[in-house]
């Protein structure tokens, strides 16, 4: 359901209702965000003097439901937003850019695609459809993004996984591949002008988990990955050992990758100093699994971000760049994944990304 609307009748299906979602020119991501804050907020925000909300060109939202989280019965929706460039796709539809943790980078990677667009003629450059991927939130809140929804959707399934250490139901990142794959993706497909062949996932922390995920066991969902500052230290590094049986299944071209693929995997230098956060409470098990992946990374010759980089150029078609953003901490690596994304993601063919 819309924020902003009506619920759909019953028998209402997801694709009409999609349909219907990108076709009300007035539905826009952020002035829906608005009129929710103006009830949850102080009333400062309806002055006069503060003038009219902000809509982004472009944008609506929709909210669709999402499996309850283990051991819980609340009902909780997918938030998705949808940015869709001006005027006539290219002939082979437009590239889509997929964004984890929607609710805080869509905003900054639309904003980013939208400015290639509207410069004049003579600067314009290519754009594509944005995809963000959130969470709705319940009226009032001012979290930036559901925690117990985002902990679950972006890390990996194992035998033994279990909560994290706040209580936290984790693993159920195949549900939420399951759900992009064979519920979203065709379902945006069916109504808007999307070349399949030109997909980028982007994600940064969990986010950067998941996108490597993905890449190393579906990795014909997306051509470019972008993992800002990826989480590798979760679940004692299994996504190293995920990394290591991609690479076996198609080093030296044994098997042939299913498309080009393009991967940046980046870090801020100030988080690479191994310096903690004296704000941060100590978390005794992400330091306990933080050593364990570092003995499985040093087992298989990964010792680092730059290292599994250099493993992944020496699969066949596949060009990965590692980036250390300077002066950025973990945090601060979101806003260039998002400028990252912004670039590449536009790209006409795999082969043509940037560098």
């Amino acid at each position: 359901m819309s924020a902003c609307s009506n619920p759909p009748s019953p028998d209402t299906s997801r694709r009409h209702w999609l349909a219907s979602a990108l076709a009300v020119p007035s539905l826009s991501m952020l002035g829906c965000a608005a009129a929710d804050a103006t009830v949850a907020t102080s009333p400062a925000i309806t002055t006069p003097a503060l003038g009219q909300p902000w809509p982004m060109p472009g944008v609506r939202y929709m909210d669709l439901p999402a499996p309850t989280l283990p051991g819980t019965h609340v009902e909780r929706q997918h938030r998705v937003m949808v940015y869709v460039p001006q005027g006539n796709a290219p002939a082979g539809g437009w590239p889509v850019i997929y964004v984890l943790d929607g609710n805080l980078m869509f905003p900054i990677v639309a904003q980013l695609v939208h400015n290639r667009g509207g410069r004049g003629a003579d600067m314009r450059g290519q754009s594509a459809v944005v995809v963000g991927l959130g969470h709705a939130l319940p009226p009032g809140s001012d979290e930036v993004h559901d925690r117990a929804a985002r902990t679950y959707d972006y890390t990996l399934p194992y035998a033994g996984v279990g909560a994290d250490s706040q209580g936290r139901a984790q693993g159920g990142a195949d549900v939420f591949l399951d759900w992009i794959a064979q519920q979203l993706q065709p379902l945006l497909q069916s109504q808007l002008p999307l070349n399949a062949q030109q997909q980028t996932l982007v994600g940064h922390s969990y986010g950067g988990l998941l996108t490597l995920h993905t890449l190393f066991t579906r990795t014909a969902m997306f051509q470019r990955y972008v993992a800002a500052s990826p989480s590798l230290w979760w679940g004692g590094g299994i996504v190293l050992e995920e990394a290591v049986q991609f690479m076996r299944r198609y080093a030296a071209g044994q098997n042939a990758l299913p498309s080009a693929l393009n991967v940046y995997i980046s870090q801020g230098s100030e988080e690479m100093s191994a310096q903690r956060d004296p704000r941060r409470t100590p978390n005794p098990d992400r330091e306990a699994a933080a050593r364990q992946a570092q003995a499985r990374a040093q087992s298989h010759g990964l010792t680092n971000a730059a290292s599994l980089s250099a493993a992944l150029n020496q699969v066949q078609g596949l060009q990965c760049q590692h980036n250390i953003w300077p002066g950025a901490s973990h945090g601060g690596t979101q806003l260039y994944a998002c400028m990252q994304a912004a670039q590449v993601g536009v790209w006409a063919a795999p082969s043509q990304a940037p560098g």
